[in-house]
């Protein structure tokens, strides 16, 4: 199977687009799509890695200035599960994370190749 950059949505739309074209039948409805924004407000009292209900936005979130700067600006998600995309990084400070959420690591900072 090719292998493409978990990092970039639009990539794994690509990687998509080519396998409707190998089977020459649509995977998904992308004129059906749900484009999602979400309110994430910085309070550095909350853990790395981690969001809390923001008390004074309905439907937001609160996060430390860390976890803001390495989340992805863009999440591509097909249906209802995120396993599917999940590729499990292993940080040298120890944790472990998704890359498909993140751009660099959510507890230390350090960035990391694929």
């Amino acid at each position: 199977m090719e292998k493409f950059n978990h990092k970039d949505p639009h990539e794994i739309l690509n990687h998509i687009k080519k396998l409707e074209n190998a089977v020459d039948q649509p995977l998904l409805d992308l004129e059906k799509r749900e484009d999602v924004r979400v309110k994430i407000r910085v309070d550095n009292k909350v853990g790395p890695a981690m969001f809390k209900s923001d008390p004074l936005i309905p439907n937001g979130y609160i996060a430390n200035e860390l976890t803001i700067r390495a989340m992805r600006p863009d999440i591509f998600v097909l249906g209802d599960t995120l396993e599917d995309l999940s590729s499990i990084h292993h940080c040298a400070c120890g944790k472990s994370f998704d890359v498909q959420f993140w751009k660099i690591c959510p507890y230390c900072a350090r960035s990391f190749n694929l």
